[in-house]
């Protein structure tokens, strides 16, 4: 045997990486008793548990890198901006009131109830 085929084979027979990693985090008591009593209702170890959250919660690399791209057609660009004439006729050409504006308002007027000027609720 040569040197290059012993030194293939070595590489062959190496063992594989593991499957699992270690990782180590801090979190809170309350949540890793919540932790543990949801896995004990669901026959989990706290380990496996919180690997099946995570790995429902977090979207898997292939879903990350692989969105789909189309194109607008012609027809959905139509129905779109048919909605949004619906839309602006509906409202009289105004979309979207100003949230910013409405909650300082709303925000002046409960100042105003609890100090006592302003009976309505």
């Amino acid at each position: 045997m040569t040197l290059e085929e012993q030194d293939s084979e070595d590489k062959m027979s190496l063992p594989k990486a593991r499957s699992h990693i270690t990782i180590d985090i801090t979190i809170n008591r309350e949540l890793y008793h919540r932790i543990r009593i949801a896995a004990k209702l669901n026959n989990l170890s706290p380990n496996d548990y919180i690997e099946r959250t995570l790995g429902e919660a977090v979207l898997d690399e292939a879903s990350l890198t692989q969105q789909e791209y189309s194109p607008i057609t012609p027809k959905t660009l139509e129905q779109i901006l048919q909605v949004h004439k619906e839309i602006m006729e509906h409202t009289g050409g105004y979309l979207f009131e100003d949230s910013a504006e409405l909650i300082r308002k709303e925000r002046e007027k409960r100042i105003r109830q609890l100090m006592g000027e302003d009976d309505d609720l």
